[in-house]
């Protein structure tokens, strides 16, 4: 009996897969202000983010679009888990910007690794 109970756990155990949730968990960033320096995280939650596509090259997890209105993303810092991405830059012009955050976790000895991604919308405004 034990021994059935412990390949059912095993079974179970190796079943799991881990899913990435967001912070922030909606679907938009905080308004920006043409002209006003904008900086705001995004944390990827659940396992370390791969850098590599499915072809092994480096790849960054996100683009904005349109690219055109002064914001960029980066990493937050060097932490090779690459699980916080920067949105920063002065805005130039306004309208609704999106960010597309997609990738893969790492999977581990007990949980495989799944896809994901996220898209947050951003309003640009002009000042008042």
């Amino acid at each position: 009996m034990k021994n059935i109970i412990f390949i059912l756990s095993f079974f179970a155990l190796s079943a799991c897969t881990l899913n990435a949730s967001f912070i922030p968990e909606g679907e938009s960033l905080s308004n920006a202000v043409v002209g006003v320096p904008y900086n705001e995280q995004i944390k990827i939650v659940g396992g370390a983010v791969s850098s590599l596509d499915e072809n092994g090259k480096e790849r960054f997890v996100g683009e904005i679009a349109p690219n055109n209105v002064g914001l960029s993303l980066q990493y937050c810092n060097n932490s090779p888990a690459n699980n916080c991405v920067q949105v920063k830059g002065t805005p130039i012009k306004s309208g609704v910007v999106k960010v597309e955050i997609s990738g893969v976790l790492y999977g581990t000895n007990i949980a495989s690794g799944s896809g994901f991604d996220k898209t947050y919308r951003i309003t640009v405004k002009n000042p008042e």
